[in-house]
């Protein structure tokens, strides 16, 4: 399964993900780029800006429209 396919995946079935959860989770370590290839094809990602407990600010990758009926 390519990491695009297994972002997918992953996006269609949790909440987002992070750069930290795609690296332990998936094995991609340019999430990013990843997330560009996607939006190339037509999939539509949220870049959602967030702050950790730590004070840290990262972004959530969120598939737009993921709870949309029809």
């Amino acid at each position: 399964m390519t990491q695009n396919a297994k972002l997918l995946n992953w996006l269609e079935t949790h909440d987002g993900i992070t750069t930290f959860e795609a690296t332990l989770n998936l094995g991609i370590c340019r999430l990013s780029q990843r997330c560009i290839e996607l939006e190339a094809l037509g999939i539509e990602i949220d870049h959602d800006p967030e702050t950790t407990p730590n004070h840290h600010h990262i972004i959530r990758y969120r598939l737009r429209n993921r709870f949309a009926i029809g």
